[in-house]
């Protein structure tokens, strides 16, 4: 190469981006190596494309639901009724797209330092997922959530030759010992409140005495404004039977979607928490101890004051009558579980309770403005419907949501205080489910498949208390005997499984 062309190169490869001129005066680009800064990359440019091919996709599901909704509106009458009927249609939507939104990661910012972590997609997917299998008979939603709940603990089984990190100190290590031990023991408390309510429901509907002694003459219900608003919107405007409210409930169920949200957050919290920088343990305490609070406040209420049911004959629906007169049968009537609630149990709602408590939980591990906003757009729509259908006045429902906010918020500290303890999680190694061996399959389905028994009513639904009892012990002499394991934790979700099932 002749000399002068050497130089002409070498200027250029020392100077990128610059001009390099040829002695005869002719100019010569060069081709930078690094784009200018300035430049958005194909990666960016190709995620904002699918974000918004995938948001016009949605909007145009949108827009077809409520052509559907349009269509099949019964006796639309007036134009007033059926924007009526659309705005009913979109708003019981949304929720549903919204989560869908934050699953496909349609506002994501691409160019954001935050890393989205995939529980922050999957949760909210897995809500859409719930409700697709919300159609499904309750036999096979059921084994399907117990085999997730198999295949979790299988795949959360420790590594043995895991250790410790030699930076960590003996005191992180001993308070992440004692750390599940202190949860136990608030789901311990959990369930005793859980149980000494269940029984205070049957006290204070059987000494009620003018809900049942003269049936011809039962007290009133109160003057509930929102049930009133509700009925009003629901017969005369949208012009709805209460069997379409009830299905339309029951395809949605949010009590479920709590419940796998509820599901997915532990597992996330169990495989990647140093990277939430959460702990499994101490968010489960908090939430265990804001519901125990919560039923606490509950029972004390509505012992202390009792107000007549919204269904005036409730009593001869849930209770024998005349009222045992047997001290054994009257304490025995009050073991069995009031899955479908009592009749004067009303001030604060038991179901608010529960239901905020999941909300709080799978909002915060989300972390996520819009999934906040449709998850509780569910909670609020289940709430209404619970009005409607006249089993709780309007304020059990405000007042339970509020208050477990308030508690959840409380006890932040229960997380907060904790320190060292990422540490330790980002070390934890678990076994691969290819090297469980069949002794491992059915050890772990073994107790999964004694909740699926009891939710699908194999066992009967009035051995429900006991069953939760004889389960317990069980836990119990397992911790006496071998101390705290993974297979314990495994046996409690079992059993928080099992409640949720029996008392939702």
């Amino acid at each position: 190469m002749p000399l002068h062309r050497r130089l002409v190169v070498a200027a250029a490869t020392s100077n990128e981006g610059t001009t390099a001129f040829a002695p005869d005066d002719q100019r010569r680009e060069t081709i930078p190596l690094h784009p200018p800064e300035d430049t958005p990359s194909i990666k960016s440019h190709t995620s904002k494309s699918h974000q918004s091919l995938t948001l016009l996709i949605l909007i145009l599901l949108q827009a077809v639901l409520l052509m559907v909704a349009a269509y099949k509106a019964p006796n639309t009458r007036s134009t007033y009724q059926l924007i009526a009927i659309l705005t009913a249609a979109f708003f019981t939507s949304l929720p549903i797209f919204l989560s869908l939104a934050v699953g496909l990661g349609v506002f994501e910012n691409s160019t954001s330092k935050k890393k989205l972590l995939p529980h922050q997609q999957y949760i909210p997917l897995m809500v859409v997922a719930t409700i697709v299998g919300n159609q499904l008979p309750v036999y096979l939603s059921s084994a399907m959530a117990v085999v997730g709940i198999t295949i979790f603990g299988l795949a959360s089984r420790p590594d043995p030759q895991n250790k410790a990190s030699p930076t960590t100190t003996a005191r992180q290590q001993q308070f992440n010992k004692s750390l599940p031990l202190r949860t136990v023991f608030a789901t311990f408390l959990m369930i005793a409140v859980l149980l000494t309510e269940n029984f205070f429901v049957w006290v204070v509907s059987a000494t009620y005495k003018p809900s049942y002694e003269d049936p011809s003459r039962l007290p009133k219900p109160l003057q509930d404004n929102g049930q009133i608003t509700m009925r009003y919107i629901i017969h005369q405007v949208l012009q709805l039977s209460k069997r379409d409210v009830v299905r339309l409930r029951n395809m949605i169920s949010v009590e479920w979607i709590l419940v796998s949200g509820l599901g997915l957050s532990l597992v996330a919290i169990e495989m990647q928490g140093a990277k939430m920088k959460r702990n499994l343990w101490s968010m489960a305490m908090r939430a265990v101890l804001t519901l125990a609070a919560a039923r606490f406040i509950r029972t004390i209420s509505f012992l202390i004051t009792v107000l007549p049911s919204q269904s005036p004959r409730c009593y001869f629906g849930h209770f024998p009558y005349p009222p045992p007169t047997e001290w054994s049968e009257w304490i025995l009537e009050g073991m069995k579980p009031q899955v479908n609630g009592g009749c004067n149990d009303l001030i604060i709602s038991g179901h608010a309770t529960v239901t905020s408590t999941l909300a709080c939980l799978v909002v915060s591990i989300v972390d996520k403005p819009l999934f906040t906003t449709a998850l509780w757009m569910f909670v609020a729509m289940d709430y209404m419907v619970e009005v409607y259908e006249g089993f709780h006045y309007s304020v059990d429902m405000w007042l339970g949501a509020v208050m477990v906010n308030f508690i959840w918020r409380t006890l932040a500290p229960i997380e907060s205080s904790l320190q060292g303890v990422e540490t330790i999680l980002a070390e934890k190694q678990f076994l691969p489910l290819k090297d469980a061996t069949p002794y491992d399959v059915m050890r772990y389905a073994f107790p999964a498949l004694v909740s699926y028994a009891q939710v699908v009513q194999i066992i009967p639904q009035q051995m429900g208390n006991y069953t939760i009892v004889v389960f317990l012990c069980c836990v119990i002499f397992q911790l006496i005997r071998h101390g705290f394991q993974q297979y314990t934790q495994h046996c409690l979700f079992c059993l928080l499984y099992m409640a949720f099932g029996i008392f939702l």
